[in-house]
């Protein structure tokens, strides 16, 4: 019976281990995706605006 305890309680310990390590994984995808948004979307404006250069606005 002790082993059983001795199990969920190593399960629980994993667990809360284990979530610094998630949240530190999950927040470098959020800003991997944050900066290949950004650079795509900067593209997309200097693309736009790339005709107007030569007229001096």
């Amino acid at each position: 019976m002790s082993r059983k305890k001795e199990n969920v309680y190593s399960a629980k310990k994993m667990l809360g281990d284990s979530m610094p390590i998630l949240g530190a994984l999950f927040l470098l995808i959020v800003s991997v995706a944050y900066i290949l948004f950004r650079s795509w979307s900067n593209k997309l404006y200097y693309e736009k605006w790339k005709e107007y250069e030569d007229c001096g606005i």
